[in-house]
């Protein structure tokens, strides 16, 4: 087998953080898919005469390829040797650093591959490829399942932020699902503590943290941190925070003297705890992490739904609601929005409880008889 030499035009470059994983892990970790294969046994990384690579490196490097035997090495020397261009292989390789594949990383490594008496690219170009390649792989960590408002609005703002947050060393999925948690708590405190005012306040706050909520997955898809303690405990912050808004937007409706509005709150927060303790006993007994997307799922079997289905399924989804409930809010329809809340909450139970005993009923139904001619 040849020997794999990525080359990058720096020190600078190969620990340039792409996306919050240093250049010279995220090479490593597309030659991983290809070791897996058998198409390289190991590779080395040069990015400068005399470069003794940071500790951030070499743990990503064993994080992310933790069987691929990596060295680091001042020059490129050999007759049996591929030099790749490392800025230039990182960046051709990045729409698929969250699935790295022998058919998606062979193209991006011939596309980078050197001439042998060609000499790196300067630090510029090699900047220029790095962040065209974080640009990418943030692009692609966005989920299928997104909703209207999160697709079109709430994505490119929370991209944003994890793109600077991805910067940061020490940064880990788990702190931006705290902050959302924050900003969740300082969300209940405005809506019960404050007047008109805490009203406005809490609902812009549950529309950031509508948009915040998404950095943590964002953070993990990127740097392959995914789990599912992370996903249980985002999904967890999510509904604490879709409750306490509903319990601050009820008190504090309350207190200002509009009983209805209170009592329709108080319907909708019932409806919607209910159901989502439905949902949680039902994913904790199939041994699934906790997460509230079963009904979601049901509806959506075969990867196929009506369209009336989707649409449904997009107007109960926490971005629509977040961002309509602000500006519901802020427009002074505090009162219809508890009303309309209301009713499409009983709507939303009715349904997942529908959904729940028809999927409870398939699974418990004996497997139909097979019968066969005798002859």
């Amino acid at each position: 087998m040849p020997k794999i030499f990525i080359i990058f035009s720096s020190a600078a470059t190969a620990e340039t953080r792409v996306a919050g994983v240093p250049a010279a892990a995220r090479a490593a970790q597309a030659i991983e898919a290809l070791r897996a294969s058998g198409d390289v046994d190991g590779c080395a990384i040069i990015a400068a005469s005399g470069w003794s690579p940071s500790a951030e490196v070499v743990a990503e490097c064993a994080r992310l390829a933790p069987r691929l035997p990596v060295t680091f090495t001042g020059s490129a020397r050999g007759e049996d040797v591929v030099r790749i261009r490392g800025e230039r292989f990182v960046a051709a390789a990045a729409r698929h650093a969250g699935d790295p594949r022998r058919d998606t990383i062979l193209p991006a490594l011939l596309s980078a591959m050197m001439n042998p008496s060609a000499s790196p690219v300067d630090d510029a170009a090699g900047l220029a490829d790095l962040r065209r390649a974080g640009r990418t792989i943030l692009t692609m960590t966005g989920k299928a399942g997104d909703g209207i408002v999160s697709r079109y609005f709430n994505r490119p703002i929370s991209r944003a932020i994890s793109s600077v947050l991805l910067m940061v060393p020490g940064l880990t999925p788990t702190h931006a699902s705290i902050g959302t948690a924050v900003l969740a708590i300082a969300m209940t405190l405005a809506l019960v503590l404050g007047d008109g005012t805490g009203l406005i306040i809490g609902a812009i706050l549950f529309q950031a943290a509508s948009i915040f909520d998404g950095v943590d997955g964002e953070m993990a898809r990127a740097t392959a941190r995914t789990s599912e303690e992370g996903a249980t405990l985002d999904s967890v912050i999510d509904a604490f925070t879709n409750l306490g808004f509903l319990v601050g937007v009820t008190f504090n409706v309350g207190l200002a003297g509009d009983l209805s509005g209170a009592l329709a709150g108080a319907i909708a927060l019932v409806t919607v705890a209910s159901g989502l303790w439905m949902m949680s006993v039902r994913v904790s007994a199939s041994g699934e992490p906790l997460n509230f997307d079963i009904v979601k799922k049901h509806l959506r079997k075969n990867g196929d739904s009506h369209i009336v289905v989707e649409w449904l399924i997009h107007l109960t989804m926490r971005d629509f609601f977040a961002a309509a409930s602000a500006m519901m809010i802020v427009a002074g329809l505090t009162h219809q929005l508890l009303i309309m809340f209301a009713a499409a909450a009983l709507g939303w139970f009715a349904v997942t409880a529908a959904t729940l005993h028809l999927a409870s009923r398939r699974r418990s139904a004996p497997p139909l008889l097979e019968i066969s001619e005798c002859s």
